[in-house]
């Protein structure tokens, strides 16, 4: 076969161009009814984020990770959202969280710095003391940085100061109308799944607008995590099990495309 060799062709004089600003990156547009969680994968599970100024129940035994999700729920709303955000704990001292955080690259000190994050530590029967009276100190903290976002952890040992079931229903129901008035997009964790310790805290789950169980039962020899969105309210949800797994310097993290076939309620 024979090839024609051909001159190379002259190339061609580039016109001047004016000098391009280098580019600057622009935080992301928050959905208009929509809160993103800022975990990973999560929320392609619950139709894009959680509803503004909603309430979510975050339920799992202990060591699945409950503190870590309202972490990253209240460090990412602020970093990439710019959301000012509150955390109100009730059990582990605040500076302990904020300390193990930084495991996962969540540095809070910076933000407090900023103005976006705050933390109040109280017991939990100063807590309730604080729900009779309208809740004015937590109103307080949340309106000088002009919160977007609060995280309780947890609500176990809030339920379980009064006598019986009734009392403790009525001071849930005092707890989520101010939770309301607060507008802000509240996240609360509590234990438990199957055991008899989450039934003692019976009529939280009916009162949030969503719930999602952290499982982390044993499997074998070993134990794996996966989550499930029980309950929404305001959007479409998935309702299967996905895994999902603690990474260094990013914390939880969730795999939206796999899915758990185990029976995780006869593990658990």
């Amino acid at each position: 076969m024979l090839f024609m060799a051909t001159a190379p062709a002259r190339p061609a004089t580039a016109a001047p161009t004016a000098p391009v600003a280098p580019a600057t990156r622009a935080k992301p547009r928050l959905p208009s009814d929509r809160t993103p969680s800022g975990i990973s994968g999560l929320d392609e599970l619950i139709n894009g984020g959680f509803e503004k100024e909603s309430t979510t129940l975050v339920l799992g035994d202990a060591g699945c990770g409950k503190t870590t999700f309202l972490a990253q729920f209240l460090h990412n709303g602020a970093m990439q959202y710019n959301e000012p955000s509150v955390l109100l704990s009730f059990e582990e001292p605040s500076t302990s969280i904020i300390k193990h955080m930084g495991r996962y690259g969540l540095d809070f000190a910076e933000l407090e710095k900023q103005g976006l994050f705050t933390s109040i530590n109280y017991r939990p029967h100063e807590v309730k003391k604080l729900v009779d009276e309208g809740g004015g100190l937590i109103w307080d903290t949340i309106s000088s940085i002009g919160a977007k976002r609060l995280a309780i952890d947890s609500l176990t040992s809030y339920a379980m100061l009064f006598e019986s079931l009734y009392q403790a229903r009525e001071a849930e129901l005092l707890l989520f109308d101010l939770l309301r008035k607060w507008k802000c997009t509240t996240l609360l964790s509590a234990e438990g799944i199957n055991t008899e310790k989450m039934r003692i805290t019976t009529g939280m789950e009916y009162l949030s607008d969503c719930v999602i169980l952290l499982h982390h039962p044993r499997y074998q020899s070993g134990r794996y995590r996966a989550i499930e969105i029980l309950k929404m309210r305001g959007g479409k949800h998935s309702e299967k099990l996905c895994p999902y797994e603690f990474v260094e310097g990013e914390g939880i993290h969730v795999y939206p495309g796999e899915t758990i076939f185990y029976d995780v309620t006869a593990m658990e």
